[in-house]
């Protein structure tokens, strides 16, 4: 089984966990950025919330960049709220260009684009060199594993030139119910999450979790498929399969068993009839929406 995920739509992680844990990814991609741009005098510029410091960067390398642009510039930026900071920068003479680094998720994406598009405009006003960067290749970086049978990886990719977006992937000799793979990969991102500000990073070894207790197993057995079912009692279940089946474009023996079903159906019913696990995470994801997209097909049919 093999399936990617952003950090952020893993079922019961927060956002402040998520935000966490993409402080701890940021750090990893920029040991990467480091080992293409080697750190020299003020060559290289890393975001630690200080917009002092960025000026400072801005004031070094650019001498027209005067004080009372500066001044400017805050005023301005604040004003239009155009003060974006990237999270990398170099200034080189073989590269002056700005990188920026989201979760490779909807949200993410569409921040990451707006941002780049911000930081360029205010680049472009005040005659400063950089670009967004095409020239640093991120790599993957293992994240946890428990021996050969599963193996979790950061994967980090530049999507659009000064955009670098990552996700956790999951690759497993076997298939996962959804409820032990939800509470797994919370699981990583808690441990990795600890190794905030430590000023390195430990994969995730498993083997200790699976051999301390049985949780990681019978969490599957215990949650089921957790669905917001308030409404089933007034809009009815066989209308939720039915926007789960339009929203999926399920095809079929998926589309076959969701049209026959009047009542919720286990997880292993749907691996079985064919819909990948990390789809079924969706199904319990979009939830909500789901049943708003239910009750307008029940008041169609009505």
């Amino acid at each position: 089984m093999q399936g990617c995920i952003a950090p952020s739509e893993i079922p019961g992680i927060s956002s402040t966990e998520a935000s966490v844990f993409g402080a701890v990814a940021e750090e990893l991609i920029y040991a990467d950025f480091l080992k293409t741009y080697v750190r020299r005098g003020t060559e290289v510029f890393q975001d630690h919330h200080n917009p002092a410091a960025y000026l400072l960067f801005l004031a070094t390398n650019n001498p027209h960049f005067t004080e009372q642009m500066q001044r400017d510039y805050f005023e301005r930026a604040w004003a239009q709220k155009l003060a974006k900071v990237p999270d990398f920068l170099v200034h080189k003479p073989t590269e002056k260009a700005f990188y920026e680094v989201k979760p490779d998720s909807t949200n993410g994406m569409k921040a990451g684009v707006d941002k780049v598009g911000k930081l360029s405009a205010v680049y472009r006003y005040y005659r400063l060199p950089y670009h967004a960067g095409n020239v640093f290749t991120p790599r993957d970086h293992n994240v946890a594993s428990y021996g050969t049978a599963l193996r979790v990886v950061l994967r980090v990719r530049r999507v659009a030139p000064g955009l670098i977006v990552y996700k956790l992937c999951l690759e497993s000799e076997g298939t996962l119910e959804l409820a032990t793979l939800a509470v797994l990969l919370a699981y990583i991102v808690r441990e990795i999450n600890k190794q905030k500000g430590t000023g390195g990073f430990r994969p995730v070894d498993l083997a200790p979790a699976f051999q301390s207790n049985r949780q990681l197993v019978d969490v599957a057995k215990a949650l089921g498929i957790t669905l917001a079912v308030a409404a089933a009692a007034t809009v009815g279940w066989k209308y939720f399969w039915k926007a789960v089946a339009k929203r999926f474009a399920a095809r079929g023996a998926a589309a076959a068993l969701m049209s026959a079903a009047d009542g919720p159906l286990p997880v292993g019913e749907l691996l079985s009839a064919g819909l990948a696990i990390w789809t079924v995470i969706d199904i319990i994801r979009l939830s909500d929406e789901l049943w708003r997209d239910a009750a307008i097909i029940a008041r169609q049919e009505a």
